[in-house]
């Protein structure tokens, strides 16, 4: 399963979100999604942070855990009006991710089985699509377009597409791992 929900914010909600971001001093530079050859060295690092794991806060920054964690609902919202699909509201894990220009990614699965689903979110205010950035989920490149998420299975294998264009912005992305519910 695959979909995509777009227009979930808008521009000008962007601009203030992506300020707010690069404003907060909450990034670290030991985020990245793969380890080598299932060890604990990590290849390659890249700005970013892990809100909640196991449903749990890692950070204490509540402004920022609200706002994602409502987010989910308009995404979820969106995603009700343009799919007919809901997702039930357990979530797992909310990650932000900051890539610069020619920064490679591993592909990756969030999680090794079936019981959970991600979320990729789009959330660099002002992209272009000659500049890459897109997000690769098994081969088939989905265009990066701010405000827009893509919904997955979790044990598909993803990574962001390096982009190539030097520009202003970061790429800056949340993933959500949304557990399902079998009740």
């Amino acid at each position: 399963m695959i979909k995509v929900v777009s227009n979930v914010l808008t521009k000008q909600e962007l601009f203030t979100l992506y300020k707010g971001l690069l404003d907060t001093n909450f990034w670290s530079i030991n985020v990245n999604a793969v380890k080598t050859n299932n060890t604990n060295v990590y290849p390659n690092f890249y700005p970013g942070v892990e809100l909640l794991r196991n449903g749990e806060p890692l950070q204490n920054n509540p402004y920022w855990i609200g706002y994602f964690s409502c987010l989910f609902d308009r995404i979820n919202q969106k995603l009700l009006e343009q799919h007919n699909f809901i997702l039930n509201r357990n979530i797992f894990r909310i990650r932000l991710n900051a890539q610069d220009r020619d920064r490679e990614v591993d592909f990756h699965v969030d999680h090794h089985t079936n019981e959970s689903v991600s979320i990729v979110g789009f959330l660099t205010p002002d992209w272009s699509t000659d500049w890459k950035g897109g997000l690769n989920v098994e081969g088939k490149t989905y265009e990066y377009k701010p405000g827009d998420f893509i919904v997955f299975d979790s044990n598909i294998m993803h990574k962001p597409e390096t982009f190539v264009k030097q520009n202003l912005y970061w790429r800056i992305s949340v993933n959500y791992v949304i557990k399902k519910s079998y009740t």
